[in-house]
């Protein structure tokens, strides 16, 4: 049983593991001890069949995330310990964009720094209307180096030069304009908002969610024209599977497919 004092919470109900950020008091900063929490969370995900969507949120009403927790940097100058630090966050990252199944954010108040990096790394952010995302590093003589890997998958250029460089902040609807955001909702709306999401995720075929959270990573990590010849293969491949065969034979008879996951 996990105790609330625990930086990091998770819970899985209908197919849906919630995990959040347990540090309301300090808005949600990223210790080590946080971000090794997290990737050990989404390590869990990726060994559970019956998970079909992560929801990534943070405790309080104050903030998603605001970045790292500045107190712990300082306490820690020796390079060994910086270098552990920022190479968890890009871990913590990376086992977001490689976790097999899709990844939905639910932002609130703050997301700075390496919270807007993380909002950023997942598949479908919902914000609610108070939520500002910012980069605010070079006001204190650091810089986003890490978060602007999945920042520069959803910004232009230009938008995250003057976030990166001015520390210029995004409200919600301004994050939505600029690709950072999937859907904005009232406040009071998020965690419905959220649910009706995973609602929707959950009635996909499940291998059809991996393959395709799969195919969106491989993409932008390979050569188009023959990648592109690949995931014909893969398509051919997932086509013929059970899931598929039901999938289809539903649609046919006009009935809502039944899915069944092995060892789930």
């Amino acid at each position: 049983m996990q105790l609330s004092q625990d930086p990091v919470l998770a819970e899985t109900a209908a197919h849906v593991t919630t995990i959040t950020i347990n540090r309301p008091k300090s808005r949600n900063c990223l210790t080590r001890e946080t971000v090794l929490s997290l990737s050990r969370q989404l390590d869990l995900v990726s060994r559970s069949p019956g998970v079909r969507c992560v929801v990534l949120r943070g405790a309080g009403e104050e903030a998603f995330c605001a970045g790292a927790d500045l107190s712990e940097l300082l306490s820690s100058p020796d390079p060994d310990s910086r270098r552990s630090f920022f190479g968890s966050v890009a871990s913590l990252i990376e086992s977001v964009h490689r976790c097999p199944v899709p990844v939905v954010s639910a932002v609130h108040g703050f997301a700075l720094a390496g919270g807007c990096g993380l909002a950023a790394a997942c598949d479908i952010t919902l914000a609610a209307d108070d939520a500002v995302f910012g980069l605010p590093e070079t006001a204190i003589g650091l810089a986003p180096m890490v978060v602007m890997a999945p920042l520069s998958r959803c910004l232009g250029r230009k938008a995250l030069a003057s976030m990166a460089l001015t520390g210029a902040r995004l409200s919600a609807h301004e994050a939505l304009q600029a690709g950072l955001v999937s859907r904005v909702v009232a406040k009071p709306a998020l965690d419905a908002e959220v649910r009706r999401v995973c609602s929707d995720l959950c009635k996909q075929s499940p291998s059809a969610l991996r393959a395709s959270k799969a195919a969106m990573l491989d993409v932008a990590e390979r050569e188009y024209f023959p990648f592109l010849r690949e995931l014909a293969d893969r398509s051919a491949l997932l086509s013929l599977g059970a899931e598929a065969e039901e999938g289809l034979r539903a649609f046919a008879e006009k009935r809502a497919p039944s899915w069944r996951v092995e060892g789930a």
